[in-house]
């Protein structure tokens, strides 16, 4: 068995942070840790990420076995999609899970319980059913969304109001924070934070498969915008004003989540460059997928949306990353915490796989 890297823990309390980061073991031992500054668990992994030059990828990701690295991602994946890239959403499921599981898909566990977040037949579904960490992940995350107050109470309480769990009980001699309601998740909380950190950060960095490399058509100097670059003629005036706004925003930092004014993710960048030009699409690279009309890459105009598998799958077949067609075989997106937005060639953008191409000034509806 694998737990997190004791590297992770070292950066946190070397970065003035008390963050205890346990290993997440494999069944039947407790994982354990404490949340003090586990609110930037995500940035410290991040940086230890960067600081490393580690890469997490698909497959085995830094500090867990390959059969942990898939659920984790398998959890982030169905959370992505159910609740629009909510990171409380993936973030409580992940908690949960390695509070229950170790995020290990126990077959068969204390009380007749199963699975990644140990559900139980027939309340949570079959016992096949259960056992197939989709499945098991979507029936979570559904019932967690349907919490009325679940972004706004605290994150081990909204676990608990889903699982119901006898050693989340504030009195249970069980609950490792006595009086806390889901103290037994509460503890769990920075690890889970750490490793959505891990699931995020992958792919999307040289050497990963997305990343630059020897892709950037054009100078660091102009964030990979070749020199002489001119918007082509023949964009409409809605793709210009998107295709403007986003090159003014080169250099900018990657932020997961934000939408500017300084600071984007992919999603919130082509979302915010079509708002310039008139065209609302939704901060979700699943919905910005449906947002136009899909055409073929012999049909591609300027300011058409360029879906790829990206770093942050929301499931198979769906998009992760999201970039905006410059014309002349060049791609603008927001990458990644180390690249921010550039420029990258049709080539390296597209490298890992192609989902889509939409063209947002025909929509679908």
């Amino acid at each position: 068995m694998k737990g997190l890297p004791a590297a992770i823990g070292a950066a946190v309390a070397g970065g003035g942070l008390v963050i205890g980061l346990a290993i997440i073991g494999g069944a039947g031992g407790a994982a354990s840790g404490t949340v003090e500054g586990s609110s930037d668990a995500v940035t410290v992994a991040f940086q230890l990420a960067e600081q490393t030059g580690q890469c997490a990828t698909i497959g085995p990701l830094p500090g867990l076995s390959a059969s942990q690295a898939s659920n984790a991602e398998t959890i982030v994946s169905v959370s992505d999609t159910l609740s629009h890239e909510s990171a409380q959403a993936a973030q409580i499921a992940l908690m949960t899970s390695i509070t229950e599981s170790h995020l290990t898909n126990i077959d068969g566990g204390e009380g007749g319980a199963y699975g990644l977040f140990q559900q139980t037949p027939p309340a949570w579904g079959t016992v096949a059913q259960i056992m197939d960490p989709t499945y098991a992940a979507t029936q979570f995350v559904t019932r967690l969304l349907q919490i009325p107050d679940w972004a706004s109470i605290p994150p081990w309480v909204a676990a608990q109001d889903v699982q119901r769990s006898g050693a989340g009980e504030p009195n249970s001699p069980q609950n490792p924070l006595s009086g806390v309601d889901g103290g037994n998740y509460k503890v769990n909380w920075a690890q889970a934070g750490a490793v959505l950190a891990l699931v995020r950060h992958k792919a999307t960095t040289t050497g990963c498969g997305a990343g630059p490399g020897g892709g950037e058509p054009g100078p660091p100097s102009r964030h990979g915008l070749p020199v002489g670059y001119k918007i082509p003629a023949g964009a409409t005036p809605q793709a210009a004003a998107a295709i403007d706004y986003a090159i003014s925003k080169l250099g900018d930092a990657y932020v997961w989540g934000a939408a500017g004014p300084s600071s984007f993710d992919c999603s919130g960048l082509t979302m915010m460059a079509w708002a310039a030009g008139g065209v609302r699409l939704d901060h979700y690279t699943v919905d910005q997928m449906n947002e136009g009309q899909r055409v073929s890459a012999a049909q591609i105009v300027p300011g058409d949306l360029v879906l790829i598998p990206g770093s942050d799958p929301p499931g198979p077949g769906l998009p992760g990353h999201v970039g905006i067609y410059l014309g002349d075989s060049l791609v603008l997106s927001a990458v990644d915490p180390q690249y921010g937005v550039i420029v990258q060639s049709w080539a390296t953008f597209t490298g890992g796989g192609l989902d889509a191409i939409v063209d947002p000034l025909n929509p679908t509806q």
